[in-house]
């Protein structure tokens, strides 16, 4: 049997892929002018819990810290259910 999450995740990293103390920070997929937030948990976590997977399209992320400042940009691609975001 093949486990599937049920809607997409994205995972914020140091460049040692140790997640990021997260807290108040913002996910944000924007695709045809349209932009869908997901919060961040303490431990580097966003679910979208209105983006099911696996994703049929690409999306542009940012991901903002508590100020609202744009920490990184990426490009992800459609087939996914998670995406980690490495910083």
């Amino acid at each position: 049997m093949r486990q599937t999450l049920d809607r997409f995740v994205v995972i914020a990293t140091n460049l040692n892929s140790v997640p990021r103390d997260t807290s108040g920070w913002t996910a944000e997929l924007s695709r045809n002018n349209t932009t869908i937030t997901a919060d961040f948990d303490d431990f580097g976590v966003a679910r979208f819990t209105s983006i099911s997977t696996l994703t049929t399209v690409s999306y542009i992320l940012r991901i903002r810290d508590d100020n609202g400042t744009v920490l990184t940009t990426r490009t992800v691609p459609a087939n996914r259910e998670v995406y980690v975001a490495r910083f």
